[in-house]
């Protein structure tokens, strides 16, 4: 399975019927999916249940595909979970699902469609000799369609003529390449950047030239070189994925040294989180290949950097994929000499590589990603950034940048410069109408159109999906949000066409924000969870922009915007995605440190005190099978004996509520870190809990 851990979480097909080491025996969350209105099932359709029982798979997740029945069935520990059912062209659906040990619950799920969006998909027709895995996509100035494939090859289709010829055979999985002219083409393969000239004109590569290897690579099974991109100068960038390593044998081979240490040791039991390991030299790096061929180590800290673009600013930017150290999918300003997170490839860092620094100093060295994709909702990898340079063709959205995914969806961000560096809001823009999982690699044509180079080989049943596709726009207006910005008290919105007057009742915005953890766990969930009120909505005389301000704006935090369905424009078409997400590193005076919050002492004044009945219901669900019923611990799960002076229950309330909601990584005897419960349980069902733990387990005083 090639790209299980690359790009997506664990499939299960049919039930989940897993072993799980918690003595709490196992309840069942099954049911059934049809469309609204019928009885009918939903083609194509996916259930995935996501909660911190779960930490032991990818991304804290299931995930099952539905047959024909439309049943879904899973088989887990007792918890809390959220189940999000998805398919093409209909709404996602979410519920929040409480399982009791041994219970079972049934949840039957109603989808209803999607609306149309001005923008068709069309399938372009590939040439019958050439397997559709397409891992590159780009343009030759003279308007020449040009891809490779990880087959090894490169075809051209000719522009106006829309002939196709192979113009390339013979490399070692080409995964991306940007096309100077008819006749030069620059490919990055598995072990290199390669220069392809047609010398002699007849439309065939006569001429491979190596411009540079200079970085390590391995014969695992799971290792990839992506890219490519350019700037205006001629410079070249790419990347290099971690390789899955658990042991010696996982390598056939190796070029240049091979380092298997970890650079921060794992502490935890069992193998690394998700097995990804930076063993060969620049494993998890970005490059920079200068016009005369000098490979540049430009950045570090990426687990799989999947998607390399430049701007129309000749700026670098990078997605890169969840994991360990990676609590989502993110896309990331990159800039020379950076680090981005995961710590393993700086054992190649000239200087860091033997400092061996904690995991504080790591998050103080880290610099954050310019947008977080929350999982889920925006896709689960996201592939190569393009940028809206279209003049229009392709609607409304200039100079934004488009990335497809995995999945079958392609996500709008609009970013912009706060106090010197690079944040902004993420939308989804399309998910279905006919288009197909797996677009890594993207392009803008001379035509206007999104070209989306697709390639699943390894990691899923390919059903067909693979190939080449583009989006074109009918020339209709959207009715979207088209910009999210930042102002000193909330946001400023931007609309695609004028909104009816719901758009200036502040009660048509709901705003929740939340953190995600910098850990080396796999992934992570949305933690401190948190509505932030709205407290006044204005919209502009014409209909075009609104503000909302809110109780506060705090750096440091992840604002979901939801808008109400009441809000349509003037024309009564309701808005095609009303979901946005904005990644707030700074504020506009450029702070980036959290400080007192209003919306916590809001929060706090409602709060009643703990409850212990409802407490000892919410320890049983939720914390017994880590904990034990006598508060004693586990040994093999590393959780503290609550009994004995001088544990846990020494410490404040204050400390055990900031644990309980923050989680926290472990200390030394104990190997299993404390998952977050924050956006999992209520405040006031963690203050129930503390107040049962009080009650319970509470150390008798010693004697002085």
């Amino acid at each position: 399975m090639i790209f299980r851990h690359l790009l997506f979480p664990a499939l299960l097909f049919g039930a989940a019927a897993t072993a799980f080491a918690a003595s709490a025996p196992a309840g069942r969350i099954s049911g059934r999916v049809h469309q609204a209105g019928s009885d009918a099932p939903v083609p194509a359709a996916q259930a995935r249940l996501e909660g911190p029982t779960l930490a032991r798979y990818e991304n804290s997740n299931l995930i099952q595909k539905l047959k024909s029945t439309g049943r879904f069935q899973f088989n887990v520990p007792p918890g809390s979970y959220d189940l999000w059912v998805t398919a093409p062209d209909f709404e996602d659906v979410k519920l929040r699902v409480d399982l009791a040990a041994g219970a079972t619950i049934e949840r039957d799920v109603e989808l209803r469609p999607l609306q149309r969006s001005p923008y068709r998909v069309e399938t372009i027709k590939l040439p019958q000799q050439m397997i559709g895995e397409v891992s590159g996509v780009a343009f030759t100035p003279k308007g020449t369609l040009v891809v490779t494939t990880r087959r090894g090859e490169v075809w051209m289709r000719g522009f106006p003529s829309e002939r196709w010829h192979c113009f390339a055979r013979g490399l070692y999985e080409g995964f991306g390449l940007v096309a100077p002219s008819e006749s030069e083409v620059i490919v990055i393969q598995r072990p290199e950047f390669t220069r392809l000239r047609d010398t002699d004109g007849d439309g065939v590569a006569d001429a491979f030239e190596t411009i540079s290897d200079e970085w390590g690579i391995t014969g695992s099974y799971h290792e990839f070189s992506y890219g490519l991109a350019r700037d205006s100068a001629g410079n070249l960038y790419a990347s290099s994925g971690m390789c899955s390593f658990r042991a010696a044998a996982d390598l056939n081979w190796v070029r240049g040294p091979l380092r298997t240490e970890q650079y921060l040791p794992w502490s935890g039991t069992g193998p690394v989180p998700d097995g990804h390991r930076s063993v060969a030299q620049y494993q998890g790096w970005a490059f920079q290949v200068t016009p005369a061929g000098k490979l540049i180590p430009f950045a570090s800290g990426f687990r799989q950097p999947l998607g390399v673009g430049v701007s129309p600013q000749d700026e670098l930017f990078i997605s890169d994929c969840p994991g360990a150290w990676v609590p989502t999918a993110t896309l990331t300003h990159v800039e020379r000499d950076a680090f981005y997170g995961h710590p393993d490839g700086l054992k190649w860092h000239p200087e860091l590589k033997d400092k061996k620094l904690t995991i504080e100093q790591l998050a103080q060295l880290r610099r954050p990603p310019s947008v977080y994709l929350p999982r889920g909702t925006l896709g689960t990898s996201p592939g190569q950034p393009v940028w809206d340079v279209t003049g229009g063709k392709f609607g409304p959205f200039r100079g934004q940048v488009f990335m497809g995914d995995v999945s079958s969806l392609i996500v709008r961000i609009d970013l912009e410069k706060i106090a010197g560096a690079y944040q902004g809001a993420v939308f989804p823009f399309l998910r279905g109408q006919g288009l197909r999982i797996g677009g890594m690699h993207n392009a803008f044509g001379p035509d206007g159109a999104l070209y989306l180079g697709q390639t699943v080989r390894g990691w899923m049943s390919t059903e067909g999906n693979e190939g080449l596709q583009r989006v074109v726009w009918n020339g209709k207006a959207p009715t979207e949000i088209q910009t999210l910005r930042l102002t000193a008290r909330g946001f400023a919105l931007t609309f695609t066409e004028p909104m009816s007057a719901a758009a200036g009742d502040a009660r048509s915005f709901q705003v929740r924000r939340f953190h995600y953890n910098y850990h080396p766990l796999d992934g992570s969930l949305r933690t401190n969870d948190a509505d932030v009120p709205v407290t006044l909505a204005r919209l502009a005389p014409d209909g075009r922009s609104a503000r909302i301000e809110l109780l506060e704006v705090q750096p440091g935090y992840v604002y979901e915007l939801n808008v109400a369905k009441t809000v349509t424009s003037r024309a009564g078409r309701p808005l095609l995605n009303a979901t946005a997400f904005y990644t707030l590193n700074r504020t506009l005076s450029g702070a980036t440190t959290p400080w007192p919050s209003k919306i916590a002492a809001v929060a706090q004044t409602q709060l009643q005190p703990g409850d212990i009945t409802r407490g000892a219901e919410v320890f049983r669900l939720n914390c017994m099978v880590c904990h034990q019923a006598d508060g004693k611990g586990s040994q093999q799960a590393g959780t503290p004996d609550y009994t004995q002076p001088g544990g846990p229950l020494a410490k404040t309330d204050d400390e055990l509520l900031a644990v309980i909601t923050n989680g926290k990584m472990p200390t030394p005897p104990a190997v299993t870190p404390m998952p977050p419960w924050g956006n999992v349980l209520p405040p006031q069902s963690i203050r129930d809990v503390l107040a049962y733990l009080r009650a319970t387990f509470q150390p008798a005083p010693q004697p002085r």
